[in-house]
């Protein structure tokens, strides 16, 4: 790894010593199997599942289901920078608190993306209808860069940083609107072909125009694609 790698895994390890004080501390993998009927075709499929769990919350070390969820999406690449996709989710919650209920949620969304010199511009436009004991609509921009610690003849030997904010607007029927801002770092690197390894510290500023307050999350993500 190059002094640059050094210094930003240094900055995750002491970032961890830090949030480990404050928040929550979860884990994640996810399970994605992606299929294009043929290398021309603008068209592409995936499904995937999502098993988060917490282990780490209010001071203490504590293992806790989050949710498992299940997704299926059909994308369409406009050309090689716009895409756009249509997500179907269910995620299960009941089943690991009886408190909770299941949610499901349609996802329309729109990727882009930009070459500048050594970083990647990318954003992303995302449309949720979320169906859960009350229905809500959550309108998501996320707007970020992302950039290679280190180049390397074999792929899996390379580091990749992306830094990114995303602004979120909720609106509930007969309740006002809350407007959420989340600032995300993520240090990724590959393990084989089919396997990805993930460190994503997130700081969440939820409500800030009415009770603003802050939240610390760290993921550790383990990502399989089939």
């Amino acid at each position: 790894m190059t002094m640059r790698g050094i210094q930003v895994a240094l900055f995750f390890f002491f970032l961890s010593g830090f949030m480990l004080s404050q928040e929550d501390l979860l884990r994640q993998i996810d399970l994605d199997w992606k299929y294009q009927p043929n290398t021309e075709s603008r068209w592409s499929y995936s499904l995937g599942s999502v098993y988060r769990s917490t282990y780490y919350s209010s001071g203490k070390f504590d293992r806790t289901t989050s949710f498992l969820q299940l997704h299926a999406s059909p994308k369409y690449a406009i050309n090689s920078h716009h895409a756009v996709s249509l997500e179907f989710r269910y995620r299960i919650r009941k089943l690991f608190h009886s408190y909770l209920v299941d949610e499901k949620r349609i996802t329309q969304q729109y990727n882009h993306s930009h070459k500048l010199k050594n970083v990647n511009l990318n954003g992303r436009l995302k449309i949720e209808q979320r169906f859960r004991r009350r229905f809500s609509l959550r309108n998501r921009y996320r707007l970020g860069i992302s950039f290679l610690l280190n180049k390397n003849i074999n792929p899996l030997k390379e580091w990749s940083l992306i830094v990114d904010t995303e602004a979120l607007w909720s609106v509930v029927p007969n309740e006002r609107s809350t407007i959420d801002q989340r600032f995300t770092i993520t240090l990724k690197k590959p393990i084989s072909k089919m396997l990805d390894i993930t460190i994503r510290p997130q700081y969440r500023y939820l409500d800030y125009t009415y009770n603003a307050h802050g939240i610390w999350h760290i993921y550790t993500i383990l990502s399989v694609t089939l």
